[in-house]
């Protein structure tokens, strides 16, 4: 992606997810790792380790430098700091949030001014603080940001700046099903919109931290059928992580390497995911038309979701990016292409 900053007001989607952060817009998209540490450490010269490989990286994680602190973000951030790992949800309005979206939009190419549509995870909706959690979302976003990217190579700091005019608030699950509903284009096709308005579907997001459900039958939102789970891929990672002995970022980091053996551990946080299913949804899921899934989850039970859902199951071409690009679907089905 291209960091060069663009005067047009663009409208950019955000999936401020506890494993990956995503944006999305007319550029594409961008999946940045959500490792945060803290910039704990001194940058070490090559020459101090002898022979030996600095990291296990060959690329540095990025330093985001902001108003309230230096983070280490993204891939290798945990083995260049100190890691912060607050699975709680005022993650989700605080200052980890922000370096983390400051360094997805260096990767994408930040523009001057923007408005933002922004996933959040349901839980945040859930009880008496669900509108309090979404004004909290529009303050911190809304207005003008100012932050610097350390060059990985130079060490020099590069400046961005960033007006976010509006800020729209919905939930993961909200975000998948716009995907699920609409094109490339921001249409709904014929097929969609008879789903959409006489049938039942399910949306399921199988995320880091969190195990989200949403039932929409003839266009209403079925509220018993809501679900947020702490029950993610995290409670997989914490079941091979006994003793503490790594950071779960840094778990996560070797499962997507494929240097983590989970053949013990999966049945067991399966058996959970799918008892989570059972209870939430119960029997209603015979009347479902399609169960859409995403997350990285989806990636690692998929056959035990085959066998519970069998044709209804529909798995995106990218699990990992839905959340993010459905929510830029939304803004042209509401906005129309030509102001984006």
């Amino acid at each position: 992606m291209s960091d060069k900053p663009s005067d047009k007001l663009d409208y950019l989607a955000v999936d401020a997810g506890y494993g990956n952060t995503r944006i999305y817009g007319a550029k594409g998209g961008v999946v940045l790792q959500s490792l945060v540490a803290t910039n704990g450490a001194k940058t070490v010269s090559k020459w101090a380790a002898g022979d030996l490989k600095r990291a296990r990286h060959v690329n540095r994680p990025l330093l985001v430098r902001t108003d309230v602190g230096d983070y280490y973000v993204g891939p290798g951030a945990h083995e260049a700091g100190y890691p912060v790992e607050n699975l709680d949800l005022d993650r989700m309005t605080g200052p980890e949030m922000k370096a983390l979206l400051y360094g997805a939009l260096s990767q994408y190419g930040t523009p001057r001014q923007a408005n933002l549509i922004v996933a959040l995870p349901i839980a945040m909706a859930l009880g008496e603080d669900g509108d309090q959690a979404k004004e909290q979302a529009k303050t911190i976003l809304r207005g003008d940001h100012t932050w610097w990217v350390a060059d990985k190579e130079s060490g020099k700091d590069k400046k961005y700046t960033m007006t976010v005019n509006e800020v729209v608030v919905t939930s993961q699950p909200a975000g998948a099903m716009f995907d699920f509903l609409l094109t490339s284009k921001g249409e709904m096709p014929p097929d969609k919109k008879i789903i959409r308005r006489s049938k039942s579907f399910g949306i399921l997001s199988l995320g880091f931290n969190t195990i989200e459900m949403m039932v929409v039958e003839e266009g209403r939102l079925i509220e018993k059928h809501v679900a947020g789970e702490a029950k993610g891929v995290h409670y997989l990672l914490g079941l091979l992580n006994p003793d503490e002995a790594y950071s779960l970022g840094e778990l996560d980091s070797k499962l997507r390497a494929g240097q983590l053996d989970v053949s013990t551990a999966l049945p067991r946080w399966q058996r959970e995911v799918m008892g989570r299913i059972a209870q939430h949804w119960g029997k209603a899921v015979q009347r479902f038309e399609a169960v859409f899934v995403v997350g990285g989850g989806a990636y690692l039970i998929r056959d035990a979701l085959i066998g519970k859902f069998k044709d209804k199951l529909v798995i995106p071409d990218d699990p990992i990016l839905s959340i993010a690009r459905g929510c830029y679907k939304y803004t042209l089905f509401k906005y129309g292409s030509d102001n984006t």
